[in-house]
């Protein structure tokens, strides 16, 4: 992985584009993702784009680029529009408040409904993790 140098990262930190930069990675601003996914759909190579809205191209490799390319269309196609920064999403806690005077049977009964809850939905996550790997290992060969 590419480590961004303290000078790359004071470039990356003056463009107005950029959301936030780490040594690790960069944090790109719903601005810039909308105007890199406009020009994108228009025909424009993803090198220009960068070079377009202010981006020196030899801080990114080409495996750098392409994942930038696939998260923006990701998120552009995932119906819930750009994000900035971070994309990851936070979990809602799903404690449910349970009422007074319930009995200590109902409320040990409620709490493993809850935790199976929990249990089943990160399986369903693991599954789609596992079917779009299959789904991407079937497009490559």
């Amino acid at each position: 992985m590419k480590e961004y140098t303290a000078k790359e990262m004071k470039l990356l930190k003056a463009n107005p584009y950029t959301f936030k930069v780490t040594k690790n990675k960069l944090y790109f601003t719903i601005e810039f993702k909308e105007a890199f996914w406009t020009a994108y759909q228009a025909g424009m190579a993803p090198r220009k784009i960068l070079e377009d809205l202010g981006y020196d191209l030899g801080m990114f490799g080409q495996k750098q680029i392409d994942s930038m390319v696939q998260s923006i269309k990701r998120q552009a196609q995932g119906g819930s529009g750009f994000r900035q920064g971070e994309n990851r999403t936070r979990r809602k806690k799903e404690d449910l408040p349970i009422p007074e005077g319930t009995s200590v049977e109902s409320k040990e009964t409620l709490t493993s409904i809850l935790n199976e809850v929990k249990y089943l939905r990160q399986e369903v996550e693991f599954l789609k993790k596992i079917v779009r790997v299959k789904n991407t290992a079937a497009r490559k060969s």
